[in-house]
């Protein structure tokens, strides 16, 4: 066309950055963005750069590519931004986990649509900002404004890892009473039942589950996974082989949770048979599938069997394979192999005091006191520190968080107090049933 001579206008830039946003794959980035590149070029020297149409499909086309810098140039230089424009640079952020400069914008926009809500609530939970999600969507509500099903799908991930179980339910009293239609609208209806199987209350998302007709693999994931994550192992895999039996194939990431109820339930032959069907099922194994077999010997104790899968499969073993194969090697009095891994580990992730912190307990396990303290020794040295733990708790539908040794919370005092009743009446306890155990054998 333009060899030609006929000089393209707003509609045929729009149509051809469309082209190029549907045929972005990713997997020649290089070659992808250096045609974006050419084609902004040619919608410069035409002119048109400043219409909304044309300015908000470049803008699309770079946060497709991940190149958001030129996305960000574009949009802080544009004069004439719209709802889409602000709405796209939110989206692109929090799904590359660049939340903060997403909250950034959209702090500062002159009004807020439902899609602006959405993605700033989606961005905290991809960036793993559960808490803050869930504030969002309380500040929404109080906005006027009513949630979509993609937002209430956001709303119920972060729910579910947070264990904010009085939120789900509401959500679903919500879609009920909105008529939402879950049981048609699959991603809204996995959520719910990945939410419920994530909080434990697994009769539940199997009743949700049975009622929705039309299930895909991403469903069929879900309602197996919360099987595992509770101890089922022994449903989950049947509901593995039904699945299979109604005609739906497993993805990379059925053979993720199947394998880990098997590691969970103590379910080694079976393990090994699942892992040696991936082939057949179109499925090359990938790095979390030989961890999670390596995790299945290690956790039935055969460590050594489970150090060969990890340092012999095709890629690199990850740290958080080799320290649950440490943490494997702790369980079961493993020095031998624990020390290989440890040091390893410790190569890997020399700042991380987690790690000194395993190693060590596995030598003063085995009576190595100087190893252990040498080992202690060393991560001082490092300036390495253990990562503080904290827990999350709902009530009354707010999220309260608690870390190791924190006093900021304002009724800290009475909570280590409660603490500390707590634990002279756990010490009465033991002390009774001691007792007890002291009598019915004749001792006292």
């Amino acid at each position: 066309m333009l060899g030609s001579g006929v000089k393209p206008n707003i509609y045929t830039f729009a149509l051809v950055i469309k082209a190029c946003i549907v045929n972005t794959s990713g997997e020649n980035l290089v070659e992808e963005v250096k045609l974006g590149r050419v084609i902004h070029g040619q919608v410069f020297k035409n002119g048109v750069e400043e219409n909304v149409i044309v300015r908000n499909s470049i803008m699309k086309m770079y946060c497709n590519m991940g190149c958001l810098i030129e996305a960000r140039l574009l949009f802080d230089g544009s004069l004439n931004l719209d709802l889409i424009s602000w709405n796209s640079m939110i989206s692109a952020y929090g799904k590359s986990g660049q939340v903060e400069l997403g909250r950034e914008l959209f702090e500062r926009m002159p009004e807020r649509s439902l899609v602006s809500w959405g993605a700033m609530i989606d961005g905290y939970v991809v960036s793993g900002g559960f808490s803050e999600a869930l504030s969002l969507f309380d500040d929404m509500q109080v906005s006027g404004l009513k949630p979509d099903a993609m937002t209430l799908v956001s709303v119920l991930k972060a729910s579910c890892n947070l264990g904010a179980l009085d939120k789900g339910k509401w959500v679903h009293r919500y879609v009920d009473e909105n008529k939402l239609g879950w049981e048609k609208n699959v991603v809204l209806g996995t959520a719910l039942v990945d939410m419920y199987a994530k909080c434990g209350c697994i009769d539940v998302a199997l009743e949700l589950f049975d009622r929705i007709k039309d299930k895909d693999v991403v469903l069929w994931n879900a309602m197996i996974s919360g099987l595992a994550l509770h101890g089922h192992g022994r449903d989950a895999l049947e509901l593995y082989f039904t699945m299979k039996r109604r005609g739906t194939m497993p993805n990379p990431t059925t053979f993720v949770t199947v394998l880990s109820a098997c590691a969970h339930s103590g379910m080694v032959a079976e393990g090994i048979e699942i892992f040696k069907t991936m082939k057949a099922n179109g499925i090359e194994p990938g790095i979390e599938h030989y961890g999670c077999l390596a995790d299945i010997f290690g956790r039935a104790g055969r460590v050594q069997e489970a150090e060969e899968i990890l340092f012999n499969m095709p890629m690199e073993p990850q740290a958080s394979q080799l320290g649950a194969l440490m943490a494997a090697c702790r369980k079961h009095n493993n020095v031998e192999v624990g020390e290989r891994v440890g040091k390893r580990l410790i190569s890997l992730e020399p700042h991380d005091g987690g790690r000194y912190v395993l190693l060590s307990n596995i030598y003063a396990a085995a009576g190595r006191w100087d190893d252990a303290r040498s080992v202690r020794r060393e991560m001082d040295h490092k300036g390495a520190k253990k990562e503080t733990g904290c827990s999350s708790i709902e009530q009354d539908g707010i999220m309260h968080d608690f870390i190791v040794g924190d006093t900021t919370n304002s009724h800290s005092r009475d909570i280590y107090e409660m603490l500390d009743d707590l634990e002279k009446e756990m010490k009465m306890v033991v002390c009774t049933e001691d007792e007890f155990s002291c009598n019915d054998l004749g001792y006292c």
